[in-house]
C-alpha cells in the first residue's frame, strides 16, 4: 500500500489528527548461501533487498501505558499492547504482528533500554510473508528502531530484534537481522556476529525469487527442531572426544570425515546428516565468496544448487512443492543455479538467472508450475535488487 493510502487508514483508526512523527524502515533479505548456518556458528552470504517494512508512529500522551499497532499489509486491525507489561499470544500459535510488537517491547525492557510510550503505529510493507525473505526480521528491526527511546548501534538493533523473535517462539540466528540492518550484500559470521560488506559485480545476471505457493511460519516449522538437533550433535561431539568444538561449523570437511569414519555410533543417523549439511554448507559459502570475487557466476550457481540439494536431503527442511519448483527451474535455459530459501517447509526458490532470460523463465514457469498450483505468474516470479539497510527518521 502506498504511503498516502496508509496515512488515510491510520487517520480512520487513530483519529484525524494522526500524522507520522517517526518513520522506521527495514528491508527483507535474500539468503544467497549458508542455509541454517548462522546459528551453527558458520558464515552466511546474505543481501538486503528492495522490499521493505515501514513502521510510522505518532505519540499520544493520552494513551500513556499502551502501544497500538495497525498492520495494514499484514492483515491486522488495530491491536493494543500494554507498553509496560507486553504479553505475547498463545504459545505455538501463528505469530501475529502484535506478538512481534510485544516481543520487541519485552526485549528492550529486558535490556534496560528506554521505550517510547503511547505510540500509535501503522505498519505497511511489500516483504512477502512466509516467503523466505525474513519479513519477521524486517518487522522486528523496524519496530526496534521505532520503539527504542535512545539511539542504538547496529549490534544492539540486531540483538533486540533477534531476541524479540526468540520470545515469540522462533529460535533464529542473527543473520536475518544483520542483513536488514547493514544493507547491501554481506558475509555474516555466525560465531562472532561480525559482518563484512561485499560488492558483487553481477554483470548480466540477476537473482530472482519464485513462489512455491507454500507459506510457512518459523515457530510452527521444523526450524526449532533443527536448532535443537544441531545443539544435540554439538553436545555429543563435545562429550565424546571433541571438546574443542564451539560450533558445528568449526568442523572442516577433512576433520568431519575422519570423525565420521572413526566414531561410528557417536551420533544417530539424523544427526549425522545434519552435521553433513553444516560442514558442506560452510565450505560452499567460502567457495561462494571466492566465486563472487572472481565473478564466476557459473560456479556460484552450481554452489547454490548443491546448497539446495543438501538442505532438502541432509537437513530435511524442504517441501515437495518447493522441490518441484526447484527441479522445474533447474531444467530451464538461462538458470545458472537454484535452491530453496529460508527456514524450510515452504517458501520460495531462489534462482540466479541471465537477465535477458527473465521473461522466458516466467512464461515457462507459468506453463510448467504456476498454473498447476494456481499462482499468478506476474507476482510469483520477481527479480530482487540489492538495497540499503534499515533507517529511522523524525518528521
Amino acid at each position: 500500500m502506498d504511503n498516502a493510502a496508509a496515512i488515510e487508514l491510520a487517520k480512520q483508526a487513530y483519529g484525524p489528527a494522526w500524522r507520522p512523527e517517526l518513520t522506521s524502515r527495514a528491508p527483507g533479505r535474500l539468503e544467497l548461501l549458508g542455509n541454517h548456518i548462522d546459528y551453527n556458528g558458520g558464515p552466511v552470504l546474505a543481501a538486503a533487498i528492495d522490499r521493505v517494512v515501514t513502521a510510522c508512529a505518532r505519540s499520544n500522551r493520552d494513551a500513556a501505558g499502551t502501544t497500538r499497532l495497525l498492520a495494514i499489509d499484514l492483515n491486522q486491525d488495530v491491536a493494543t499492547v500494554d507498553t509496560h507489561n507486553p504479553i505475547i499470544g498463545n504459545e505455538g500459535a501463528a505469530t501475529t504482528p502484535d506478538d512481534y510488537l510485544a516481543g520487541v517491547l519485552q526485549a528492550l525492557q529486558k535490556s534496560n533500554l528506554p521505550v517510547r510510550d503511547g505510540l500509535a503505529i501503522v505498519v505497511t510493507g511489500n516483504v512477502p510473508v512466509g516467503f523466505g525473505m525474513s519479513s519477521s526480521a524486517a518487522l522486528c528491526v523496524a519496530l526496534t528502531n521505532l520503539l527504542a527511546d535512545t539511539e542504538l548501534i547496529s549490534s544492539q538493533i540486531v540483538d533486540i530484534a533477534r531476541r524479540a523473535e526468540h520470545l515469540t517462539g522462533a529460535p533464529v540466528g542473527a543473520m536475518d537481522q544483520s542483513a536488514s540492518v547493514a544493507g547491501g550484500v554481506i558475509l555474516f559470521d555466525g560465531a562472532s556476529g561480525e559482518i563484512a560488506s561485499i560488492s558483487p559485480e553481477l554483470g548480466d545476471h540477476v537473482f530472482a525469487v519464485a513462489n512455491s505457493g507454500v507459506h510457512h511460519a518459523l515457530n510452527q516449522s521444523a526450524y526449532p527442531t533443527r536448532v535443537r538437533e544441531s545443539q544435540q550433535a554439538l553436545n555429543a561431539l563435545n562429550t565424546q572426544g571433541h571438546p574443542e568444538l564451539r560450533h558445528l561449523a568449526d568442523l572442516d570437511e577433512a576433520t568431519w570425515q575422519a570423525v565420521r569414519a572413526s566414531d561410528l555410533g557417536l551420533l544417530p543417523s539424523p544427526l549425522l546428516a545434519r552435521v553433513d549439511h553444516v560442514v558442506s554448507e560452510t565450505t560452499r559459502v567460502r567457495q561462494g565468496v571466492a566465486a563472487i570475487e572472481s565473478q564466476d557466476w557459473i560456479a556460484f550457481g552450481e554452489l547454490m544448487t548443491a546448497s539446495g540439494r543438501s538442505s532438502a536431503t541432509s537437513y530435511d527442511i524442504s517441501h515437495p512443492d518447493v522441490e518441484e519448483l526447484v527441479s522445474t527451474l533447474t531444467s530451464l535455459s538461462g538458470v545458472l543455479g537454484t535452491r530453496m530459501m529460508g527456514g524450510g517447509e515452504g517458501g520460495p526458490a531462489l534462482a540466479l538467472v541471465h537477465n535477458d532470460a527473465v521473461e522466458d523463465i516466467r512464461q515457462a514457469l507459468d506453463l510448467m508450475f504456476f498454473r498447476k498450483h494456481d499462482l499468478d505468474p506476474e507476482t510469483s516470479f520477481e527479480v530482487c535488487t540489492f538495497g540499503p539497510g534499515a533507517s529511522f527518521a523524525r518528521q
